[in-house]
């Protein structure tokens, strides 16, 4: 009785999780616990998105960086567990805005720690799905190397 509770307390981005999974042909893959949906790069939807947590369903195109990005979409599927219904107007639709779109369009021409730093530690829907799915950021761009001329303090 429980699942089907938090299951329709998650509806729209349930249903959107599945039908993005139908549309992609994802399939179903497993990393230190966590269930996540791998579909091909080559699918339309990768071209616009690069990793989508939907309810309890996480969708990723082929990566290499499995390791921080199935845990930071994890911390998604948790915001979704807390704000229910709230979650794709208030973490969905600012993620894909104002973090997903903006960086795509105008920090295109930034260096990778730049982006980085600015997409995950001063856009709170990245930084607390960070801290629920347990990621340390800052190992992530201690292994960068910074650029000289940085926009970003070192970490």
């Amino acid at each position: 009785m429980k699942e089907l509770f938090l299951w329709l307390w998650q509806l729209p981005q349930n249903l959107l999780g599945l039908l993005l999974m139908a549309a992609t042909k994802a399939e179903k893959r497993n990393l230190d616990g966590i269930a996540y949906w791998h579909f091909e790069r080559t699918s339309r939807f990768s071209r616009f998105v690069s990793g989508a947590s939907l309810g309890r369903y996480i969708l990723l195109p082929e990566r290499t960086d499995l390791e921080t990005t199935v845990p930071h979409e994890y911390g998604h599927s948790r915001q979704s567990l807390r704000l229910g219904w709230l979650y794709l107007p208030v973490v969905g639709v600012y993620s894909a805005v104002f973090c997903n779109l903006w960086d795509r369009v105008f920090h295109k021409n930034r260096n990778a720690y730049d982006r980085i730093y600015w997409y995950y530690k001063t856009r709170w829907t990245e930084k607390w799905a960070d801290k629920l799915g347990s990621v340390d950021r800052d190992a992530d761009l201690r292994r960068i190397r910074r650029p000289v001329d940085a926009r970003y303090p070192a970490v």
